[in-house]
């Protein structure tokens, strides 16, 4: 049994290597498709006895990643990008070879993000590893994803952990070109644009503050998905939208019609809470967050922030006890909040506040 990687790369010397240690003893054969690199990429790429392949970028992510996907030989294929760091990759030849014929691939657990603390921010599940029979197809300009011509039934793997460790200074050049992809996607789709699409430009719109045409996508893509976790996510996108633009009412609107599809995930729940924490309803803001305390966490292959129901609910909540009367238990979650992130100065300045030190009540900032 082996493992081909295929990977796509364009002026990546400062991440490459990094990205390589982390996988290259877990896979049989590296294929690197470069699209222009103009640095010294291609020479960490043959350090590693890749198989390199030189291209014109095709202004595509799926034409360039089928392309590397159409040179491996290895039975199964996975694949990365050069900002990615593998966990586990000594697993991959195991769970590829211990597969049962019914299973086509894997997903591997992508954290994309963390905060100070450490904490992931932003994760999914990813389809990862699949057997290399012709079967998978990349498709999409950007944000693409691996489709099958069989049944294709691919099974998560804890195994196997793939993190991704992205400059923060092309954050802003990446979100430019990810959306002139995309619109361009959106104008070759004419009136029946994906809802993948219109999620992923609601996205891109949001993270560069364009508040309006991120609720513009994220609506239409409400309207078109049939996707339950899909749907979900995209009402907590727009409530979180309409809650920083002021539109408290309509953000409690988009929370509430998430609860009608899935009303056992607790992310708009906390939702509810923050929204109601900034229209000060104190009672509301308990009601709703012991709602969502109550609620397992999400077991979804959908793009989610861990921190939104572990940890983040935790300021509105505390504030909301104490000024609903219940000082000791505001000094007790304010503890237990502490206890993941000791050096948060808001929950260290309420603790202060709520024992009598007599420093200002810190809060949260509308």
């Amino acid at each position: 049994m082996t493992v081909s990687l295929a990977m796509i790369v364009r002026n990546e010397e400062a991440t490459l290597a990094r990205c390589l240690d982390s996988v290259a003893a877990g896979v049989d054969e590296i294929i690197i498709v470069d699209t222009g690199s103009t640095d010294a990429t291609l020479d960490v790429a043959r350090r590693y006895e890749a198989h390199v392949a030189e291209i014109a970028w095709p202004d595509d992510f799926s034409a360039a990643r089928q392309a590397a996907f159409d040179r491996a030989s290895g039975d199964w294929v996975c694949w990365l990008d050069a900002d990615d760091v593998v966990l586990g990759a000594e697993h991959i030849r195991t769970i590829a070879a211990g597969a049962s014929p019914d299973v086509d691939g894997f997903y591997w657990r992508y954290v994309y993000g963390r905060d100070p603390a450490g904490r992931s921010t932003c994760e999914f599940w990813r389809e990862r590893c699949v057997r290399n029979d012709g079967s998978f197809r990349w498709q999409g300009r950007v944000h693409e994803t691996l489709s099958s011509s069989g049944p294709g039934r691919l099974v998560r793997s804890e195994a196997v952990v793939v993190e991704h460790h992205s400059p923060p200074d092309r954050a802003e050049a990446k979100s430019r070109r990810n959306l002139a992809l995309l619109e361009r996607e959106l104008t070759d789709s004419g009136d029946r644009p994906s809802a993948r699409l219109l999620f992923y430009l609601g996205r891109e719109h949001d993270g560069l503050g364009e508040t309006e045409e991120a609720l513009d996508a994220f609506e239409r893509c409400a309207a078109v998905s049939t996707w339950d976790e899909e749907r979900y996510v995209t009402q907590l996108h727009l409530s979180d939208l309409l809650r920083r633009a002021g539109r408290f009412d309509e953000a409690i609107d988009a929370d509430l019609r998430s609860l009608t599809i899935c009303p056992h995930w607790p992310n708009a729940y906390f939702s509810l809470a923050e929204t109601y924490y900034f229209l000060g309803d104190w009672h509301k803001v308990v009601h709703w967050t012991e709602l969502g305390r109550a609620m397992p966490e999400p077991d979804a292959l959908q793009i989610m922030d861990p921190t939104a129901f572990r940890y983040r609910w935790i300021i509105y909540y505390t504030n909301a006890l104490y000024h609903v009367g219940s000082v000791d238990d505001a000094r007790a979650w304010t503890a237990r909040a502490l206890e993941q992130d000791p050096d948060d100065a808001q929950h260290l300045a309420n603790l202060r506040f709520f024992s009598g030190a007599g420093a200002a009540f810190a809060g949260v900032a509308r």
